[in-house]
């Protein structure tokens, strides 16, 4: 069986972006973003750019695309860490 690494990274990266997902969607839920760590989620980032960059330099599409989702994802968790944090204060 032969299988394009392409569709093989578009599932991979698809499920690890998938990852951010119910975290946003509890965040909005319950109003407070207290468990997640800023650290946590500016080392995603560099992490997610880094592998986007590689992506770009080898050209792999699937790459590109789920890596530029999780840099979307864990800056919206950012985002929500400063509002809710705000809202506290």
């Amino acid at each position: 069986m032969n299988i394009n690494p392409e569709i093989i990274g578009f599932i991979a990266g698809g499920l690890s972006s998938a990852l951010f997902i119910p975290q946003i969607v509890k965040i909005f839920k319950e109003k407070s973003a207290e468990e997640i760590a800023l650290l946590t989620c500016i080392i995603g980032i560099v992490s997610s750019g880094l592998w986007l960059w590689y992506g770009v330099m080898r050209e792999h599409i699937s790459m590109i695309i789920t890596n530029s989702i999780s840099i979307v994802a864990t800056s919206v968790l950012i985002v929500l860490k400063i509002i809710y944090t705000e809202e506290k204060n």
